[in-house]
């Protein structure tokens, strides 16, 4: 019989869910038993420590006490030095976080690791130019409307068909 906690899966609003989600379980099964919180730490990240943190943080490994699973040190990647010192002062705040998240002293302090690399994938990440502009014939954007006229919820209805506008926005090419 599989895990509890291995088969939930949090919803968002509209009932759905989320990526970081789905994944979950696959990722718990390949890191094993012992990488339970540094799995759950990854790929639940920005939900725990809020997005603005995330951006420039990756969490990469959580030690223990021989025989212990409390009071970790959270091995933290931080984008370089400037933030390093902001993830210092709020060391106590993302510790929180993250115990709260467990519902116990998972971590008790962290270790920041600087990374060059990391800050430079993350920056990029942030400052990703806005998509190319959809160009779709009014027929094609006729057809996703009339395919998405029936859902309900208006934002989930834009979202679909935005992806069908993309999609047919690439066989164009």
């Amino acid at each position: 019989m599989e895990n509890e906690k291995d088969t939930y899966l949090p919803r968002n609003a509209n009932g759905f869910n989320s990526l970081a989600s789905s994944l979950l379980p696959l990722i718990r099964r390949v890191i094993g038993q012992r990488g339970m919180i540094i799995a759950d730490l990854i790929a639940l990240w920005g939900q725990i420590v809020g997005d603005e943190i995330a951006t420039y943080t990756c969490p990469e490994k959580v030690d223990f006490a021989r025989g212990e699973r409390n009071n970790g040190v959270l091995k933290l990647k931080v984008s370089g030095g400037a933030f390093a010192l902001e993830v210092k002062h709020r060391e106590k705040f993302i510790i929180e976080k993250i115990n709260a998240y467990f519902g116990y002293n998972a971590v008790s302090s962290i270790k920041i690791v600087q990374d060059a690399n990391f800050a430079r994938k993350s920056i990029a990440a942030s400052n990703q130019p806005s998509p190319q502009k959809i160009l779709v014939s009014e027929e094609e954007q006729n057809y996703i409307m009339k395919i998405t006229e029936d859902i309900a919820d208006d934002g989930l209805r834009k979202k679909l068909s935005d992806l069908g506008m993309m999609v047919l926005n690439r066989n164009h090419k």
